[in-house]
């Protein structure tokens, strides 16, 4: 990155006609719009945020002042969102090196995103943030490249605009759906309702995206998809006064081993959890192979389900010990660990046993997850 400073446009100066409500100032889970705009873009060392105004101009300008932003009204909004993106560019300060082109309806982009983004910045770059090979918001784009949008006609809008400077693109994959979540609709208003509900845990899709950034092999996903199901089964056996957060321990059970091919991949799959925006789960994962002092519920039933499940196979954890003692034979200092580890987990099989009233050969209900997680 550059000696030059980041900035941000933000586009509000629409009608919101589809929505049947104004959308930079509805609220999402007690937050409007240009509120998580500004919080994830000051998280992330964004200072200069413009707020482009058209529609309901007062009203915006006033959300944005007690924000800390600056305010630029557009007064040719109704002729289409290029002329706004054409008042905020131009108003840009001499500092900036690059920006962030964001419209308001587009509330759900992590702050780490942001700073991944910001690390690829330059004055002649335009860097796309690409989730499952789809480009989306907010593109970083180098401030040479105002002249060229300020003296553009228009034609086709910011896409034609940004296709025509494709030479100088790069494609940044990230793990955050957030970027392809607009609110042009009050289906996607709710859509975007529901996934608010808790960012720090990854979807179902960005779980996937995870797996091809860190290029997790198909049997390694398959082995933690069974840890992850018996996890869950442990969990679901136990009282209710007694059941962990269920949402994470089944994200880190799902991705504990996402960077195995790593010749540290404890490390490594940490770092890349919370460079991507998922530091709880990152956490959580980390005990999988061995456990800290004062382990959280979560990391206490993941270890025991990763130590219960070789390969794709639930084994009890006699045989598995004894398999692990066979394979370092020569080695007396990882065969004090691995009787150790085995000896811990077998207290907290003990522990699950006895809440749950079962063994856990019982309980591992052959593979079968008996609950599913409701995140999308």
């Amino acid at each position: 990155m550059s000696l030059k400073q980041a900035a941000a446009v933000v586009l509000a100066a629409g009608y919101s006609r589809r929505m049947g409500f104004f959308k930079p100032l509805r609220k999402i889970r007690g937050r409007t719009p240009l509120q998580r705009i500004f919080s994830s873009l000051r998280e992330s060392g964004v200072e200069e945020i413009i707020v482009v105004t058209g529609h309901r101009r007062g009203e915006t300008e006033e959300a944005v002042a007690r924000l800390g932003g600056r305010s630029v009204f557009n007064s040719r909004f109704s002729q289409g969102m290029f002329t706004s993106i054409q008042a905020g560019v131009a108003s840009l300060s001499f500092r900036a090196g690059f920006f962030f082109l964001l419209p308001a309806d587009i509330p759900l982009v992590r702050p780490s995103t942001l700073s991944l983004l910001l690390r690829r910045g330059a004055l002649d770059r335009i860097v796309y943030p690409v989730f499952l090979t789809k480009r989306g918001h907010p593109p970083l784009i180098g401030t040479s490249f105002i002249p060229s949008i300020l003296s553009y006609g228009g034609e086709g809008g910011l896409r034609r605009f940004l296709e025509s400077r494709n030479e100088w693109a790069e494609d940044l994959p990230v793990a955050d759906g957030g970027i392809l979540m607009d609110m042009d609709t009050p289906g996607d208003y709710e859509k975007i309702l529901r996934r608010s509900r808790r960012l720090s845990i990854p979807s179902r899709k960005e779980c996937r995206a995870l797996f091809d950034l860190a290029g997790t092999p198909e049997r390694v996903k398959a082995h933690s998809e069974k840890v992850a199901s018996l996890s869950l089964n442990l969990a679901f056996a136990l009282p209710e006064v007694y059941r962990p957060d269920m949402e994470l321990l089944h994200r880190a059970s799902l991705l504990h081993d996402l960077c195995k091919t790593e010749p540290d991949h404890v490390r490594a799959g940490s770092a890349l959890l919370s460079i991507s925006g998922f530091p709880e789960v990152a956490k959580t994962a980390e005990g999988h192979k061995d456990l800290p002092p004062f382990p959280s519920p979560e990391a206490s039933l993941l270890f025991l389900a990763d130590k219960l499940i070789w390969d794709i196979y639930f084994t009890p954890l006699e045989k598995r010990k004894k398999i692990m003692l066979r394979r370092f034979g020569g080695d007396l200092s990882a065969q004090k660990a691995i009787r150790r580890r085995f000896a811990r987990a077998l207290r907290i099989q003990r522990r699950v046993e006895r809440l749950a009233g079962a063994p856990v050969l019982e309980l591992a209900g052959e593979g079968k997850a008996v609950w599913t997680p409701p995140l999308p």
